[in-house]
């Protein structure tokens, strides 16, 4: 299933994969991806999912993404989210992310600062 909306995603998937301009960002079990993202991305998004609980709501730190949108039709170099990314470095925009992480949860990363190890 494809979908936008993360709080409905969480009530309806086993497994879950964040994509940024149609590549994989973060994969794994749904308790894995919301309550142990590790790509900046992935916590941007987890972070602007709405809260029915007004006072948790306004105390939460939403994480804006700055930086240049990229275009699908054109998108960068290297890692597609270099762009937007707080933890991008040059190599980003040299070499696509690789996979790092363990058997169940994996993160795609240039950098690979982000997992515990390659997989």
């Amino acid at each position: 299933m494809i979908a936008h909306d993360l709080s409905v995603v969480r009530h309806i998937s086993d497994r879950v994969m964040v994509m940024y301009l149609g590549k994989p960002m973060e994969v794994g079990h749904y308790q894995q991806v919301f309550d142990e993202a590790k790509h900046p991305y992935t916590k941007a998004l987890l972070s602007a999912v709405p809260i029915a609980n007004p006072t948790l709501a306004k105390a939460r730190d939403i994480q804006l993404l700055s930086g240049d949108l990229p275009s699908p039709l054109n998108p960068p170099s290297g890692c597609v989210f270099r762009t937007r990314c707080p933890d991008a470095t040059e190599q980003c925009g040299q070499q696509p992310p690789t996979k790092t992480g363990n058997q169940h949860h994996h993160i795609f990363c240039t950098h690979s600062t982000l997992g515990t190890s390659p997989v």
